[in-house]
C-alpha cells in the first residue's frame, strides 16, 4: 500500500484530537506554564533581590527622628564611606544605595518586624556626641542580613578613611599598601539564563511527552482499542507513525508554551536583565532554541513510544518512563557543572549534548562543529529509537495477552532473513556516528601525545584499524545477531564484467571532478579549517611522502574502499532498498556517505561533503544498477587511489600542467574536459553492461 500523505493526516489528526481530550495533557501543556513561571518568577525574583547579588533598589533604613535621618544619610553619602577602589573592582563595582526614613506612628523595630524596613538603626548619645550606633536586622531575612552587612562595612570605611587622615597628620611619610586589582584570560560569557533555562525546558518537554505517548499506546491497549485499531486496513508503521508525529506535535506544543511563559515571565518581572548578565537574548536565539526542542521532541518522543509500545497497562508504562525521567535528569544536571563544554564525546551524548548546546545558544559561544555535531547524533538517535518502537509496535507485543519480554528484543530472531529492516538500518547508522566520534577523537588525541614515538606508517595503519572498527565491525555484529544472509546483505553477488571496467573509467574522470569541488570550497571560503589547521594539514601531507606507496594505497584506497562499500552500499543499501524506491535510497545512502566524512576528529570538514555525496550518488547508481557491491569497491579504490597520489607526486607532475604557479587551485580546462569524457563513457559502459537487469530488493520487484 503506498503511502498517502492524506490519509497520514487524518491518522495524525485523529490521534492528535484524543490526547488532547485528555485532561493531564491540557494541565501540563496549559495550566503549568500559566501558574508555574508566575510563581517561580516570583520567588527567584525574591531569592535574587536578597542574595548578595547587587540590588537595583535602595535598601530602605529607618531611624527615629530627623536629626538622625540626616546624620546618618550624611555618613552614608559621604566619599570615604565608600570601599576602595579594589574592593569595590573585585565585588562587581557596583555600590548599593541605602535610602534613610523615619517610620510614622511607629518605631523602626516595629517597621522592621512588618517587612516595611529592610534594617533599623538605633542611636545612643555621649556627652559630647553621639556613643554607639546600633544595626538592627530581622532573622531569616536574606535581604535584611544584607542590608546589614553592607551598611556596617560602609561606617567602617568611614572610621578607616578618618583614621587613615589622622595617621597622615602625625607622620607624612605613611603611605598605605597600594593594592591594585587585574584578571587575566577570556572571561566567560555565561549567565544564570543560558544554564538553567534550557534545562527547564527539557524537563518540561519531557514531561508533555511523557501522558501522550502513554495515552496512545498503553493506554488504548488497556482500554481494549488496539486490537480493532490494529484489524483496520492500514498498515501498522502508518499507525505508529501518526501516533508519533502526535505526540512529537504535543511535546514541542509544551516546549513552546513553555518558552513563550517563561520570557513573557521573566520580560514583565525584570529578570531578564538580571538572568542574562551582559548576553543578550534575542529573536534568532529563542527561534534556535525552538529548533533545539523540536529536535529534541522527535528524539525523546520516539524513546517513549519504544517504551510504551512494550507496555501492556497504563502503569506498567509508568513504571517503565519513571526511571527514564530519573536517568534523564543525570545528565541534565551535568550541564550546570562549571567546566562541561559541548567538545568530544559530551556532542554526542543524547540529551546532554541538547542541553549543552542551548546554553551556548543562549551565552552566544555556541560552535558551528559542536552544533554540526549534536544535531546530527540526535537525529540519528531519534531514527534508531523510532526503528525500535517500530519493530515492538508490529511484533505481538502489541497485544493484551502477549507473554514477550523486553529482553526479546535483543535476543536472535529464529528466521534467517535476506537483509536488515529498516529499523535495524536507523540503529546502526545511529551508533556508527557516536562510534566512529569517540574512537577518531580517542585517536587522534593519543597519536598527539605519541606522535614523536609513533611513525607515520603505524599512524596509517591505526587509521584504517579504526575504520574497520567502527563501519566493519558494526554492521557485521548487526548481520550476526539479526540472522541476516551475508550474501544477500553485503550483496556480494558477481556483477558484469564490463561492468567493473565501467567502474575503472569512471574513476579515472570522478577524482577530478572531487578535486574541483574542494577547489570551489576553498575558493568560495566554505572551508572551516583555521590557519593552524591546514599548516598541520600539509606538514602531514609531507610525512606521507617518505611511505611507500604501497602502504598508503593500502591504508587510504583500498581499507576505505572496502570497508565503506560494504557498509553503505552493502549493508545500508540492502536494507533501504526493500523499502524505499531506488532514487530515494541512492540519494539516502550517499547523504549519509557524505555525513560521515564531514566528520573528522574535532575538526568540522565542511568542505568534503559536496564531493563525498556527489560520489556518494555515484557510487549508488552503480551498485543499483549492477545489484552488486564489488564495482563500487573498484571504482572507490582508484578514485582514492588518484587523489592520495596526485597528492603525493604533485610536485612531479607540473609538466602535465599541474603546477600551480599563478596560485590556482584548479585543473587544467583541458583534464576537465577528458575528465567529463570518462565519466560519460563509464556511466554509458555500466549502463550497457547492465541493460537486462533489474534491482532485485527494489519495491517495484
Amino acid at each position: 500500500m503506498k503511502l498517502s500523505w492524506s490519509r497520514l493526516g487524518r491518522l495524525t489528526q485523529k490521534e492528535l484530537r484524543e490526547t488532547l481530550r485528555d485532561r493531564r495533557t491540557m494541565l501540563t501543556l496549559v495550566m503549568m506554564p500559566l501558574l508555574v513561571y508566575p510563581l517561580l518568577s516570583m520567588a527567584l525574583n525574591r531569592f535574587l533581590l536578597s542574595s548578595g547579588m547587587p540590588a537595583e533598589q535602595a535598601f530602605m533604613v529607618g531611624v527615629s527622628s530627623p536629626d538622625e535621618r540626616d546624620f546618618l544619610q550624611t555618613l552614608i553619602e559621604d566619599p570615604r564611606s565608600a570601599p576602595p577602589e579594589p574592593i569595590l573592582k573585585v565585588n562587581g563595582g557596583q555600590l548599593a544605595r541605602f535610602e534613610v526614613v523615619v517610620p510614622e506612628e511607629i518605631s523602626p523595630e516595629e517597621a522592621l518586624s512588618q517587612n516595611l524596613l529592610d534594617i533599623a538603626v538605633q542611636f545612643q548619645d555621649g556627652p559630647n556626641s553621639i556613643r554607639w550606633m546600633e544595626i538592627v536586622s530581622y532573622n531569616n531575612d536574606q535581604g535584611s542580613s544584607t542590608a546589614q552587612r553592607i551598611l556596617t562595612e560602609r561606617l567602617q570605611w568611614l572610621q578607616l578613611s578618618e583614621s587613615l587622615r589622622i595617621a597622615q597628620q602625625i607622620d607624612p611619610n605613611y603611605q598605605p599598601i597600594d593594592l591594585r586589582i587585574r584578571s587575566i584570560g577570556e572571561k566567560a560569557s555565561g549567565s544564570i539564563l543560558g544554564t538553567v533555562i534550557p534545562l527547564v525546558l527539557v524537563l518540561m518537554t519531557i514531561t508533555g511527552a511523557v501522558y501522550p505517548a502513554i495515552d496512545l499506546t498503553a493506554g488504548e491497549r488497556e482500554r481494549g482499542t488496539m486490537e480493532a485499531l490494529m484489524a483496520s486496513p492500514v498498515p501498522r508503521w502508518w499507525v505508529l507513525l501518526a501516533k508519533y508525529l502526535a505526540v512529537v506535535f504535543v511535546a514541542f506544543l509544551t516546549a513552546m508554551a513553555n518558552l513563550l511563559a517563561m520570557f513573557v515571565t521573566m520580560k514583565v518581572t525584570g529578570l531578564v536583565s538580571m538572568l542574562a548578565g551582559d548576553s543578550t537574548v534575542g529573536m534568532l536565539q529563542i527561534m534556535q532554541i525552538l529548533g533545539l526542542l523540536l529536535l529534541f521532541s522527535c528524539f525523546f518522543s520516539a524513546l517513549l513510544l519504544s517504551l510504551t509500545s512494550f507496555a501492556k497497562s497504563f502503569k506498567e508504562a509508568q513504571a517503565y518512563l519513571i526511571p527514564v525521567m530519573l536517568l534523564s535528569l543525570g545528565p541534565a544536571m551535568l550541564s550546570l557543572m562549571p567546566g562541561v563544554t559541548l567538545e568530544g564525546p559530551l556532542a554526542v551524548a543524547p540529551l546532554l549534548n541538547i542541553v549543552l548546546l542551548a546554553r551556548d545558544i543562549l551565552s552566544g559561544t555556541a560552535t558551528t562543529a559542536g552544533a554540526v555535531v549534536a544535531v546530527t547524533s540526535t537525529l540519528f538517535y531519534a531514527a534508531a529509537t523510532l526503528g525500535v518502537a517500530a519493530r515492538l509496535f508490529g511484533s505481538d507485543a502489541v497485544e493484551r495477552t502477549s507473554q514477550k519480554s523486553f529482553g526479546s528484543l535483543l535476543q536472535r530472531p529464529d528466521t534467517v532473513t535476506r537483509h536488515p529492516s529498516m529499523s535495524q538500518a536507523g540503529l546502526v547508522v545511529a551508533l556508527l556516528l557516536p562510534a566512529s566520534f569517540l574512537i577518531s577523537n580517542g585517536l587522534m588525541q593519543w597519536l598527539r601525545i605519541v606522535s614523536n614515538s609513533v611513525s607515520v606508517s603505524s599512524q596509517l595503519l591505526l587509521n584504517a584499524l579504526s575504520l574497520i572498527l567502527v563501519f566493519g565491525l558494526i554492521p557485521l555484529c548487526a548481520t550476526v545477531i539479526g540472522r541476516h544472509r551475508i550474501q544477500s546483505t553485503y550483496r556480494f553477488s558477481l556483477p558484469p564484467f564490463a561492468s567493473i571496467f565501467g567502474a575503472i573509467v569512471l574513476a579515472g574522470g570522478a577524482w577530478a571532478f572531487a578535486h574541483e569541488a574542494l577547489a570551489l570550497a576553498d575558493q568560495f571560503g566554505i572551508a572551516l579549517l583555521s590557519d593552524d589547521q591546514i599548516e598541520r594539514t600539509r606538514s602531514l601531507l609531507d610525512k606521507w611522502k617518505t611511505v611507500p606507496p604501497w602502504l598508503l594505497l593500502l591504508t587510504m584506497a583500498a581499507t576505505p574502499a572496502l570497508i565503506e562499500e560494504l557498509c553503505f552500499r552493502g549493508y545500508l543499501f540492502s536494507a533501504f532498498s526493500a523499502v524505499l524506491r531506488p532514487w530515494q535510497t541512492i540519494c539516502t545512502t550517499a547523504l549519509l556517505f557524505g555525513l560521515f566524512h564531514v566528520f573528522v576528529g574535532s575538526t568540522l570538514l565542511v568542505e568534503r561533503f559536496l564531493p563525498t555525496m556527489l560520489l556518494g550518488l555515484l557510487l549508488g547508481w552503480v551498485a543499483y544498477r549492477t545489484g552488486s557491491v564489488w564495482p563500487g569497491v573498484v571504482l572507490h579504490f582508484f578514485h582514492n587511489g588518484m587523489l592520495e597520489l596526485a597528492a603525493r607526486y604533485h610536485d612531479k607532475l607540473d609538466f602535465l600542467g599541474l603546477s600551480d604557479a599563478d596560485g590556482s587551485k584548479h585543473l587544467p580546462a583541458s583534464w576537465l574536459v577528458a575528465a567529463a569524457l570518462m565519466v560519460m563513457i563509464g556511466i554509458a559502459i555500466v549502463a550497457w553492461s547492465t541493460q537486462s537487469r533489474t534491482e532485485p530488493d527494489s519495491p517495484q520487484s
